[in-house]
């Protein structure tokens, strides 16, 4: 059975690139002619998840990266599929997964603090910037 040889994520990852590639097709056949497909990024990393699944609040959770790195792997190769198959159409894909590798890993190299936890207090700050217009120096995502 191919499922024996396909891991849960792998097979998530077909079923989403699968929902992907129709509504896509939808489109084109709808007269859309520009793409640009965008990766998931690290949510794995995000501080939802570094508070809910991470052992220590500050590794990442690999399983969750891992099953988006799958589905970029499918997604970039959609992209090249889409190239070769619709001449009149341009698709691009955007790798967010790498975009913040380096903000995440050295966020003090960009004047920037990650917010590890996701609590009421963090809530407080990001509305305070978002109203006062004052930069903030911490990262949220």
């Amino acid at each position: 059975m191919i499922f024996d040889r396909v891991s849960f994520q792998e097979t998530k990852s077909y079923l989403f690139i699968f929902i992907f590639f129709n509504l896509v097709q939808i489109l084109y056949n709808n007269g859309a002619r520009k793409f640009a497909l965008i990766g998931l990024g690290q949510i794995g990393c995000s501080p939802s998840e570094l508070a809910q699944n991470s052992p220590d609040g500050r590794t990442c959770v690999q399983r969750i990266n891992s099953a988006n790195q799958i589905f970029n792997d499918k997604l970039r190769s959609l992209v090249a599929q889409f190239n070769g198959n619709t001449p009149d159409a341009r698709f691009i894909y955007i790798n967010a997964y790498g975009i913040f590798q380096d903000l995440i890993t050295r966020p003090a190299a960009f004047g920037k603090y990650p917010v590890n936890r996701f609590n009421a207090l963090s809530l407080l700050a990001v509305l305070y910037g978002c109203l006062l217009g004052t930069p903030s120096e911490s990262i949220y995502y």
